[in-house]
């Protein structure tokens, strides 16, 4: 998980081992939102695809998509806007498409079609995440703020 990610929970008032604890638990959970993705993609893709396509292949054409994610997960995370966070996640699905489309010949409506689901439980997992563990550290922080200022 993001490195950033430490000054949420500092904002929480925690220890060293409780920030460890929390990194590696985000960081399985990122993977587990990663590799299900990716095996949905693939179940998918290999059920509907004419051509005979090796897991393989697919993982390592994905593996070059996800780095606007990484990007976002490592850097970005807490210093951007939704908006802009959104526009990454939007711009590694269309890389997806882009990747089942070049690669793999499908034409870009089927390529889409089999990109989403994965794509959906993938956001939706990253989603409640970051809602979970980064809003209670900010607005932990924000109450904090608020009560120094006021008094």
């Amino acid at each position: 998980m993001s490195l950033s990610h430490v000054f949420s929970l500092l904002a929480n008032r925690l220890n060293r081992r409780q920030i460890i604890i929390h990194l590696i638990l985000d960081a399985l959970m990122l993977s587990v939102a990663f590799l299900l993705s990716s095996t949905i993609d693939m179940v998918l893709l290999a059920t509907s695809a004419s051509a005979n396509i090796h897991p393989s292949a697919f993982v390592n054409g994905v593996a070059v998509c996800l780095l606007p994610a990484v990007f976002y997960l490592f850097v970005a995370a807490p210093y951007v806007g939704e908006t802009i966070g959104f526009v990454i996640w939007v711009l590694m699905h269309l890389n997806v498409v882009t990747l089942l489309h070049a690669r793999f010949d499908l034409p870009y409506g089927q390529a889409l079609l089999l990109a989403t689901p994965g794509y959906a439980v993938a956001v939706v997992l990253v989603w409640l995440l970051f809602r979970q563990s980064w809003q209670a550290g900010y607005s932990t922080l924000a109450s904090q703020l608020s009560d120094a200022h006021g008094s």
